[in-house]
């Protein structure tokens, strides 16, 4: 069941990634997707770590892992919906870190609820704290110049 919840939330952002026709429309589409994808794959973490999904069980270390990894998503999420909604032009690098990362949480949270704890769970979780900021240069529609933080990878 847990595999194809993830699948169906794969298969959906593909899908809906489809749709805009600019660049910058299927980048902040894409952006919109992985945000859904990710709350949806993310909205029993509550019950899981607080122990009360029957048959999951996390350590203390396994909860972190995927706090740290749920963190990293969540905070290039914020920094690209702020530039998003200020106006900026969103670079490829950045999507392209945001949805890498997904992706490690996705393998990390399903492997961790599963049972294990996958490699992708201290991948997600060193990457973020041995790789600087990455800084993407953005343009206002205005064309002025501006740095956004992604905390992502290149």
């Amino acid at each position: 069941m847990k595999n194809h919840v993830k699948a169906g939330s794969l298969v959906a952002l593909c899908l809906l990634c489809s749709c805009a026709q600019t660049a910058q429309g299927k980048l902040r589409q894409a952006v919109y997707d992985t945000a859904s994808a990710y709350h949806l794959l993310a909205s029993p973490m509550p019950d899981v770590m607080a122990g009360r999904v029957p048959g999951v069980s996390l350590s203390a270390g396994q909860k972190a892992l995927a706090r740290k990894a749920s963190q990293s998503v969540l905070d290039e999420l914020s920094a690209l919906e702020q530039s998003i909604q200020a106006g900026n032009t969103l670079a490829e690098t950045a999507v392209a870190a945001l949805q890498a990362d997904f992706a490690a949480f996705s393998t990390c949270w399903s492997g961790l609820t599963g049972g294990s704890t996958p490699a992708a769970c201290t991948m997600a979780t060193t990457a973020g704290t041995t790789t600087n900021t990455t800084t993407v240069t953005t343009t206002t529609q205005a064309d002025a110049d501006m740095s956004v933080s992604t905390n992502g990878k290149e």
